[in-house]
């Protein structure tokens, strides 16, 4: 039941049970979203801290050698996953690809938006991946809570501009591809790093949609064509509600999973531990 608290107490700090609407984003707005995901991230440390007698190292960064290694690969994974969606998007007449045309400006100011996103980002897998995992793993096991952190992270996007039944899909897709990736690891290096970069190219390098939001500090500027399938791409909500999207985190699905299942057979040991 504290357990519970404290997991309320994070959302209702961090606002991200009230996002909804229509939302536009300029850059002192994306700050000021990350602000409210930091005091909730803050309330956690204090529980675990002050209730659980736990240091905050153990929701999930343990002191591991290939840091640098998992964050590399977050990193460059994301910018591929990205980069592959647009240009599928474009190649096949579906998206139109533009710069920006503040292009000079916009390149100082999205380096700020990232370090944006680095907390907005690890914040979520703190509380999804990291704090909900091992509370519902401890008590009903690891398959309950694989499902309950793919749920909540869906939920938590649940009031945004566009969402809808692929979104839906997309966003337990991603929580599973996420999750396994973190229990690969043994921690959330290389999912923070992931989850990061993966809003920040999207809405900051190529102005695409994130999860519904649109941010006016950019480098490139990227609209459905006038004939392009809302269905592929994922109209409002942004690429993240696009079937080419479900596609490519299907294939990324089956290749942690299967990463996951070998290593528990052969009974390699992570270098941390989420459990």
């Amino acid at each position: 039941m504290g357990s519970a608290f404290a997991l309320l107490a994070v959302l209702l700090g961090s606002g991200e049970g009230f996002r909804g609407g229509f939302v536009r984003l300029d850059l002192p707005a994306q700050l000021a979203l990350t602000g409210g995901l930091l005091v909730g991230v803050l309330a956690l440390g204090a529980w675990l801290i002050l209730k659980e007698r736990r240091p905050f190292s153990t929701v999930g960064f343990p002191p591991v050698r290939g840091v640098l290694r998992s964050l590399l690969l977050g990193v460059v994974v994301a910018l591929a996953a990205v980069t592959l969606l647009v240009l599928l998007g474009v190649v096949t007449g579906r998206l139109v690809l533009e710069r920006d045309s503040s292009h000079a400006l916009t390149a100082v100011l999205v380096l700020p938006a990232l370090l944006g996103f680095v907390v907005q980002a690890s914040s979520e897998e703190i509380l999804v991946r990291g704090y909900l995992l091992q509370v519902t793993w401890r008590k009903w096991g690891l398959g309950a809570a694989v499902c309950a952190q793919a749920v909540v992270f869906a939920l938590l996007h649940g009031l945004n501009t566009g969402f809808g039944l692929l979104p839906l899909v997309n966003l337990l897709l991603i929580s599973l591809v996420l999750v396994f990736w973190a229990l690969i690891e043994g921690g959330l290096w290389g999912v923070c790093a992931f989850h990061a970069v993966w809003n920040w190219c999207q809405g900051n390098l190529y102005g695409v949609e994130v999860s519904g939001m649109t941010l006016t500090t950019t480098l490139f500027r990227t609209e459905s064509a006038p004939n392009g399938s809302t269905l592929l791409t994922g109209g409002d909500f942004g690429l993240e509600g696009g079937l080419l999207t479900s596609l490519v985190l299907a294939c990324c699905l089956v290749v942690v999973v299967r990463l996951f299942l070998r290593r528990r057979q052969a009974g390699v040991p992570r270098s941390g531990s989420l459990d």
